[in-house]
């Protein structure tokens, strides 16, 4: 008994020991922005302000055919709640919902469209605070880093309980480029 104990103590602290010597890249960064940026060559962004909202769900979009670099989709909430999607990538792999535009604006030189998915057909114009009400997006291209491409970057909300076009606006702002 006394010998499978030792042998048993003696596999843990090699198989800890293996563990320890593992290079620090393939346990990954910790930050799943910084650690899709390796995979791909376009500028992964971060937001900084979310709205108050946690991160739910994150990883590489398999919708995109072979040979295709994956996009990046974050969703921020709760499925029930508030809650937000960020996609990232060039090229998209898929389209985001078409809306009237409700706002335009620059963010560090980049030109952004917020779009409200109101029905315009009922003879009322659709304006920014359509957002919150019935859902819609924000689209930009970022810039990219050095030896890297530009990123299109899409903001959608969607659902009961929608972000303002305000707080789309917010929350491109506050990204910035990862690494």
């Amino acid at each position: 008994m006394k010998r499978w104990t030792v042998l048993a103590a003696t596999v843990a602290a090699l198989t800890m020991l293996a563990a320890g010597a593992a290079p620090a890249s393939a346990m990954g960064s910790g930050n799943p922005y910084q650690d899709i940026q390796v995979g791909v060559t376009y500028t992964v962004y971060q937001p900084s302000f979310v709205a108050g909202l946690g991160l739910q769900h994150f990883g590489g979009d398999t919708q995109c055919p072979a040979g295709t670099e994956q996009t990046l989709t974050a969703v921020y909430g709760k499925h029930s709640g508030r809650q937000f999607t960020l996609t990232e990538g060039n090229p998209m792999c898929y389209d985001i919902g078409n809306g009237a535009t409700v706002l335009t604006t620059t963010i560090n030189g980049a030109k952004v469209t917020v779009e409200a998915y109101c029905d315009p057909s009922n003879g009322k114009a659709c304006k920014a605070s359509d957002v919150q009400k019935y859902g819609g997006n924000l689209q930009m291209t970022q810039p990219a880093k050095a030896g890297l491409r530009p990123t299109q970057v899409w903001i959608e909300t969607f659902g009961k309980k929608n972000l303002s076009a305000q707080q789309l606006v917010q929350i491109a702002k506050s990204l910035a480029p990862v690494g």
